[in-house]
């Protein structure tokens, strides 16, 4: 049985031997010179460098990491790994969604009580989507209204 050839393999078989035009190697020439521009802009020679490396956002630095995944691990254990809508229309795995979010809350990154476990159908698809459901995710976590004023000035019901 023979070895299927590569896409890249067929295209440059097809181009070998193919004469192009002065004009086409000139713009071909033009759209380099930008890429040989990038090129030399690296490191600190580039004009958006950062020298003060901690002055640099952090925003999704620690997502994934080993106090993320505990953190969703204990919300998941909470909620017996189970959508808390938990309706007809669940399916699909389950995640533990932030209630506050992630980069608007980071003292509130890795507390429990800030999580909630959703099936893959249940989660907020958009942002604004996200902050209406706050009053309903908090109701289900079965938040008291102590803590919902503590969280944020901004979702104060008290």
């Amino acid at each position: 049985m023979k070895n299927k050839a590569s896409s890249n393999e067929k295209n440059r078989v097809a181009h070998l031997g193919r004469k192009y035009s002065l004009e086409h190697r000139k713009s071909i020439s033009e759209s380099l010179k930008g890429v040989a521009y990038l090129c030399d802009k690296r490191g600190e020679l580039h004009p958006r460098w950062i020298k003060n490396r901690t002055l640099l956002k952090d925003d999704h630095r620690d997502r994934g990491g080993q106090l993320h995944r505990e953190w969703s691990g204990s919300v998941k254990n909470r909620d017996g790994w189970k959508c808390r809508i938990n309706n007809e229309n669940c399916n699909g795995r389950v995640e533990a969604h932030h209630i506050l979010g992630w980069t608007e809350y980071p003292e509130l990154r890795y507390q429990i009580n800030n999580g909630i476990t959703l099936c893959h159908a249940h989660h907020p698809r958009k942002r604004a989507e996200e902050k209406l459901l706050i009053p309903e995710f908090q109701r289900l976590i079965g938040l008291s209204e102590e803590i919902n004023c503590q969280s944020d000035y901004r979702y104060r019901q008290c």
